[in-house]
């Protein structure tokens, strides 16, 4: 076996020679701590491109020094430190242009000597960020995600066209026609008399998220946002309601997004309506019958979703009619507020 393994990810172009030659010589020193004599390096590219830390564009550099017996801790400690800063330094222009995370170890000490370091926390909030100042490439709302809303179905969820409860989420798509802005006047189309306002938690992923459990699903999350999911009132959930929900300027959204950490429980949220100052509606997404996390895991189970596309957790049933000269509001507890004019459309 080599003294000096190299094992790095495949999504990372090295000169391995260099790097190579870097750690033996950092590692060599004097000769006093790792004879010149019979030393040995070996590089590995592991060209499976290993998912580090649940993104795939992290990649990583991992180093193992085995150094034989015969030396005190002191020098071990000594041989770790000089050897960990070389590699550190030699990888600082990979580091300061992508997301790489640096490791070494130190076999046959007692106790292994290990040395880590990496920037995927700086990247993941990079990337945050970026999802945050650019509108979602897709919007997915879920219909029937409240137990009212299931409730108020009462006998007819056991009847045609229904014939039993719902056994997966309920989606439809809002696309990037119906994107708008907090403030935005909406102007209702000359058909409609009134839209349903309804108020909900918009998850923002952080990355890219396919087949994500439930566990980790909160991991995902880059943030929050306050949506109104507007809708034509409409009475059935078995038909695509594209005419009802995909209008022009049906899915306003708040400019900011709520990093995740400043969310302590995305499932015990406070939620209020206000139309023209007035309250209209309270719910709280703790009448979710699909939890945030849940409904990550379910939909992802089937669809992938990209950083800065966005969930909609679901509206509470009862949303209030909105007509055009009144202006509604939506506070969510710990996200924010959102806010609309509505006017009239003309034939």
């Amino acid at each position: 076996m080599p003294h000096i393994w190299i094992e790095y990810s495949g999504n990372l172009e090295l000169d391995t020679r260099t790097l190579m030659q870097t750690v033996q010589s950092a590692a060599v020193g004097d000769g006093s701590l790792f004879p010149l004599v019979g030393a040995r390096t070996r590089a590995l590219r592991v060209d499976d491109s290993l998912i580090v830390d649940g993104h795939p564009d992290n990649a990583f550099v991992h180093v193992v020094l085995r150094i034989g017996h015969g030396r005190n801790a002191e020098q071990k400690a000594a041989l770790g430190e000089r050897v960990f800063q070389a590699l550190t330094r030699a990888l600082a222009p990979q580091m300061a242009a992508r997301p790489l995370g640096i490791s070494m170890q130190i076999e046959e000490a007692d106790p292994v000597l290990n040395y880590k370091q990496n920037n995927y926390r700086e990247h993941l909030a990079a990337r945050a960020a970026e999802a945050a100042a650019r509108l979602p490439r897709t919007v997915v709302g879920v219909a029937l995600n409240t137990r009212q809303a299931l409730a108020a179905l009462g006998n007819a969820v056991d009847a045609a066209p229904y014939k039993a409860a719902p056994k997966a989420p309920l989606l439809y798509i809002k696309p990037a026609n119906t994107y708008a802005q907090d403030g935005a006047v909406i102007t209702l189309p000359a058909d409609v008399e009134a839209v349903e306002v309804g108020a909900c938690l918009g998850v923002v992923f952080a990355r890219r998220a396919t087949r994500v459990s439930e566990a980790d699903a909160l991991g995902y999350v880059a943030g929050y946002r306050v949506v109104a999911d507007l809708s034509v009132p409409h009475a059935s959930y078995f038909r695509p309601a594209l005419k009802q929900k995909c209008r022009d300027g049906f899915c306003p959204m708040s400019r900011g997004l709520v990093p995740a950490a400043a969310v302590a429980d995305p499932d015990s949220l406070d939620i209020e309506v206000l139309v023209d100052g007035k309250a209209a509606q309270r719910a709280s997404t703790a009448d979710l019958i699909r939890p945030v996390a849940r409904l990550i895991a379910d939909v992802t189970e089937f669809m992938s979703f990209e950083a800065g596309d966005m969930l909609l957790a679901g509206a509470p049933h009862g949303a209030p009619q909105v007509r055009a000269g009144q202006r509604y509001d939506i506070r969510i507890a710990q996200v924010g507020t959102l806010g609309n004019l509505l006017a009239a459309g003309h034939a």
